[in-house]
């Protein structure tokens, strides 16, 4: 037994003594790109496809996505050889895009966006729920559009099931109310 406690010992003490090397590592670079590479070109259109950090991040809130994650004015630098009197980039995701017009200073005009099968905010879901209750939500679909960063219309189009019934429902993202109800 003490053969057996002094070879565990010493083997222990060998598994140490070589894990207390030093090991010198070569310099590594890393960098984060929040847009996506993959640019395609139309026109003066460009669109980005959207790499996010979190699922739901570019259609939480689209505009600060772009002003957080796309500079204009580094893009209109490098676009310097052609003379554009405007500039429409296009951000997509899986779940939509968002559609920014620029004029040729960089100055954001105005924004369109168009997401579908989302989650909702949940004041969006507790009225859904509070005024529709028994109903399933089968499809949704976000529309937005504005002038510049404002949102001049904002809404929630979903559709609801229930047994053989559907209904149209459409909330004001403003101001989540119902604005209407449309049955089939």
């Amino acid at each position: 037994m003490k053969t057996l406690i002094f070879y565990f010992l010493l083997a222990f003490y060998a598994a140490v003594g070589y894990s207390q090397e030093v090991t010198q590592l070569e310099e590594a670079r890393v960098s984060y790109a929040p847009i996506n590479a993959g640019i395609s070109v139309s026109g003066n259109s460009y669109s980005y496809a959207v790499n996010e950090d979190y699922a739901g991040e570019f259609q939480k809130d689209p505009i600060a996505f772009l002003k957080s994650n796309f500079d204009i004015h580094t893009f209109i630098s490098q676009m310097s050889d052609k003379d554009y009197n405007s500039y429409q980039v296009v951000l997509n995701s899986s779940k939509g895009f968002l559609q920014a017009d620029y004029d040729k200073d960089g100055e954001l005009q105005s924004t369109s966006q168009k997401f579908k099968n989302i989650l909702l905010p949940l004041e969006v879901r507790q009225e859904l729920y509070e005024s529709n209750k028994g109903w399933t939500m089968t499809k949704n679909k976000y529309i937005a559009r504005g002038t510049a960063d404002v949102l001049e219309k904002a809404e929630y189009k979903i559709q609801l099931q229930k047994d053989n019934q559907k209904k149209n429902v459409v909330i004001d993202a403003r101001s989540m109310s119902r604005t209407s109800v449309v049955s089939n």
